[in-house]
């Protein structure tokens, strides 16, 4: 049975403060905990006027302490911006703190431009094999497992959670599947980033994972769930021109929808987008509930991780509530 759930890449909206945004997200993920979905995770972005998700750790923090149920974590953390046993002391203290619901996702890219990765990183050079031996000394300190013959053997990440942080590995690649099996770790696909996902993705990932090991995976898909496809594709304006900026080079830039219409011309362009679209799920709650069942069984993906750019946090949350209805509390 599929599992769904929620990513958050906290975007700030023209016109909104960055606390109004925030208590809109503790709202919005309670809403979340409420029906029924499995996780909410949070992006990593820094020196970004459109994403104030800086700290995705404090983040998580912040709404597992303002939820009951629900996992809580990260997608992700961005490993070569911190050290090893700093992400895996922060997540196994979460952990600690809140038993069973912690999730640590990491990814390999730096989450923002060069400069402000210097600025973060001192101004060292991290390659992708410096980012690999971060990530897998993070994982064997988290796992209480770090070789005997690692100059950090000695150490140790307390406090020591009675259930450890379940840890995911972020990627838009088969690469990214591959090292991620290879290794033990949960995959997660960013397809929303990628705009496609190949349907042998994630059957190659679980053929390649360690005797004994039972990883799962999960794509984050980009979704606008309304009453009416009018309605839909209305709010999607806000994700559409994020997206035609991102593709041009132009700063990123989230608007209230109504404030996008009244360029008329601009909105129809837009909304062009959509035309055979298969990679956005936009339309009516029954139409875009098929159409994700329909995606997670093509694909043979174990969870759905839904990602919603709306500036009315109440049509963004009838939109998770209506399709929690058909796709989890039918289940």
């Amino acid at each position: 049975m599929t599992r769904y759930s929620i990513l958050d890449q906290v975007p700030l909206y023209t016109g909104v403060s960055s606390e109004e945004t925030l208590s809109r997200l503790t709202e919005f993920a309670q809403a979340a905990d409420a029906n029924g979905y499995t996780r909410i995770w949070f992006a990593e972005h820094h020196n970004s006027r459109g994403f104030i998700s800086s700290a995705p750790d404090i983040m998580a923090a912040h709404v597992l302490a303002h939820t009951e149920r629900i996992r809580v974590g990260t997608g992700g953390v961005m490993a070569m911006n911190y050290g090893s046993l700093q992400i895996a002391e922060r997540f196994n203290l979460l952990a600690s703190l809140y038993p069973d619901r912690v999730d640590l996702g990491l990814g390999r890219a730096p989450g923002t431009d060069m400069l402000a990765a210097a600025a973060l990183n001192q101004g060292r050079t991290i390659g992708v094999p410096e980012i690999n031996d971060i990530i897998l000394e993070t994982a064997a300190f988290i796992r209480a497992d770090v070789p005997k013959d690692s100059p950090y053997a000695m150490l140790h990440a307390f406090p020591t959670p009675a259930t450890a942080p379940q840890l995911w590995m972020l990627g838009s690649s088969g690469s990214s599947a591959t090292w991620a099996a290879h290794h033990g770790f949960n995959y997660a696909y960013a397809q929303f980033f990628s705009g496609s996902q190949d349907e042998h993705l994630m059957d190659a990932y679980r053929s390649q994972l360690p005797e004994g090991v039972e990883g799962t995976n999960l794509s984050a898909v980009s979704v606008m769930a309304a009453e009416t496809e009018e309605e839909a594709q209305h709010y999607a304006l806000s994700a559409l021109n994020f997206r035609y900026r991102l593709a041009r080079g132009l700063p990123v830039q989230f608007k209230h929808p109504d404030e996008i219409a009244a360029d008329e011309e601009y909105a129809t362009r837009l909304r062009t987008m959509l035309v055979g679209n298969r990679h956005m799920f936009v339309g009516t709650y029954d139409d875009v509930a098929a159409r994700l069942e329909a995606f997670a069984q093509e694909t043979a993906t174990d969870e759905l991780m839904m990602v919603t750019y709306c500036a009315d946090n109440q049509a963004k949350i009838r939109s998770i509530t209506e399709l929690s209805q058909r796709l989890i509390a039918s289940a």
